[in-house]
């Protein structure tokens, strides 16, 4: 499945080597529209994030767990026209947890859960639960299913990717750029 957006989030990974890794430079020049296809941020609580968007394979080719050898790595996935959500979260290049909603086929219920998800899952899940069988939450807005992976996340990192106003400071997303390699 293509991803509209994809989030990847770190904490105690090596942001330099991991750029350089993936063959990236932070410009410095500020996203402020989201018009970059990579961009990255620091937030104030020590994780940084990357932000693709509709990534051509650049990061999407890589086994999510070689990213985050050493520290851990959270990601988070959105397809809206589909609707999709999904987070994970990795810890020293394991996969510990994925939660994913796949609202296709009108299915609003559907919330597949692998692995030791965080404390917060549960309390999520019931209210979106019990908000979509009231008919009180939009399938695809704030309180659906297709909201749990996305409150997830942010209970985890403090960072919801469509909520960037709630981090103080609000995180500077910037362009990351191609590393230019010149071959002699």
């Amino acid at each position: 499945m293509d991803f509209d957006t994809s989030y990847y989030k770190f904490h105690g990974v090596d942001r330099a080597a991991l750029l350089e890794a993936l063959g990236l430079r932070d410009s410095g020049k500020p996203d402020p529209n989201d018009e970059s296809p990579y961009a990255i941020a620091d937030l104030p609580n020590g994780w940084f994030v990357i932000r693709t968007n509709n990534d051509s394979g650049l990061i999407s080719n890589y086994d999510r767990r070689t990213l985050c050898r050493a520290g851990r790595l959270i990601t988070c996935d959105v397809a809206m026209v589909d609707p999709v959500s999904q987070a994970a979260g990795y810890a020293d290049g394991e996969e510990i947890w994925t939660v994913q909603h796949d609202g296709r086929n009108n299915d609003y219920l559907d919330l597949d859960i692998e692995g030791d998800a965080p404390d917060a899952l549960p309390e999520l899940h019931k209210k979106a639960f019990a908000a979509v069988e009231r008919g009180l939450a939009d399938p695809r807005g704030p309180g659906s299913m297709l909201d749990v992976p996305l409150e997830l996340v942010k209970a985890v990192t403090g960072f919801r990717h469509d909520r960037p106003q709630d981090v103080r400071p609000t995180p500077v997303f910037t362009w990351l750029e191609p590393i230019k390699r010149s071959f002699a």
